[in-house]
């Protein structure tokens, strides 16, 4: 699974500077702070449910982020939510927890 991060994140011990593409285990569980560039990623993006985007920026990063994220979750109704992307055509998800997104 191919993720690009959106900030710097911490994963397994390694540490990913924002803008970082690493190819990921399918066992990654992945974070808002991170996009899906292959199918397989945008599945468990999918299956970790609605998260609010975070801020993208890099911190301490020399990889200039110049694209905002493609795949991200948005509201389609009440309790409603959809990926953007490579993950629309996966369907609406309800949520019954409380998902502030933009």
């Amino acid at each position: 699974m191919r993720f690009r991060f959106l900030q710097d994140c911490l994963v397994g011990g390694h540490y990913f500077q924002a803008g970082t593409v690493a190819e990921l285990p399918t066992s990654f569980v992945p974070p808002a702070a991170c996009e899906p560039l292959d199918a397989e990623a945008a599945r468990a993006f999918f299956d970790a449910g609605p998260q609010p985007c975070p801020l993208v920026r890099q911190q301490w990063s020399d990889v200039l982020i110049t694209q905002y994220p493609a795949t991200y979750w948005q509201r389609v109704g009440k309790g409603e939510f959809q990926l953007t992307g490579l993950g629309a055509a996966l369907g609406v998800v309800k949520c019954d927890r409380q998902v502030e997104l933009p």
